[in-house]
């Protein structure tokens, strides 16, 4: 018998580390991270009323001696206990490129539920002459291979893992740009994952349900399709540019009423998605 309610309200939300929306990602970004926007995001996520909530782009800094610490501020406004997945550190410099701090930049699993257990697991790179796309592809970085590749496309990534209420839960974040590597880290998923029933997989995934490189999640339920919102339906749109990239998928559970919170307006690039499982 599983521990905890049978049923729960979970959300997914890459959180742009509180520093709002807009394209592209900013230079020295640290520097516009906010904390009146981290609490407008936290007063959202207090009505969206969810149990275990997983999020993507999570800041934890040292900003000219400010502690900038995404994740554990909102487990403090929520109430709720925190697992934190670096998958990359980095310099925090002035305008002049005077080093004022570090960070680390990563994922995130909240739960007002206690968490049994955690880990954090480092997902693959694609091999330096693998191609980014292959040479075919309707894309930009079609035959470009990551070797000859901007440095800013050869970014880590982690899996959080969680035990809560009988259930494997994971934060999740896949490569922006590659679809050969974010197929390497589904991979990587699925073996972290193991033969864990009931499991639950949240995040901004950068690949629509339908792509190739999420094939091989066939076997969990897809939130939105148990919500009746079928591949392609612009209610699963996720991101303020109008991508479908953000997913629950659930196995050895039921999903029920899985939607899109764009009531979160421009608090980020991405909205929220909510959903209920029923473990029970």
């Amino acid at each position: 018998m599983n521990e905890g309610p049978a049923t729960l309200r979970v959300a997914t939300w890459n959180i742009r580390a509180a520093i709002g929306p807009g394209k592209p990602f900013p230079d020295r970004w640290w520097r516009l991270i906010s904390a009146e926007r981290l609490h407008a995001i936290g007063e959202l996520l207090v009505g969206l009323d969810a149990d275990v909530i997983a999020l993507q782009e999570v800041a934890l800094a040292s900003r000219d001696g400010d502690l900038v610490d995404n994740a554990g501020d909102l487990g403090r406004q929520l109430g709720m206990d925190v697992r934190y997945g670096a998958t990359r550190a980095f310099e925090v410099t002035a305008e002049h490129g005077l080093v004022t701090g570090a960070g680390c930049f990563g994922n995130a699993l909240l739960s007002r539920l206690p968490i049994r257990s955690s880990r954090a697991i480092m997902l693959p790179m694609a091999e330096s002459d693998a191609y980014v796309e292959p040479p075919d592809a309707d894309h930009p970085a079609a035959g470009v291979r990551y070797a000859d590749a901007p440095a800013s496309i050869r970014e880590s990534r982690t899996l959080v893992l969680a035990e809560v209420a009988g259930m494997t839960v994971g934060s999740a974040h896949l490569s922006h740009i590659g679809s050969g590597e974010r197929a390497l880290q589904v991979d990587a998923y699925l073996a972290a994952f193991g033969e864990s029933r009931p499991a639950l997989l949240l995040g901004d995934l950068n690949a629509a349900i339908e792509s190739p490189e999420l094939m091989a999640m066939a076997g969990w339920v897809d939130g939105f399709a148990a919500a009746d919102v079928p591949p392609g339906d612009t209610r699963r749109v996720s991101t303020d540019d109008g991508w479908r990239i953000d997913h629950v998928l659930a196995r050895g559970s039921t999903v029920r009423g899985c939607r899109v919170a764009r009531e979160a307006g421009e608090l980020s690039d991405h909205y929220p998605v909510v959903a209920e499982i029923v473990t029970g």
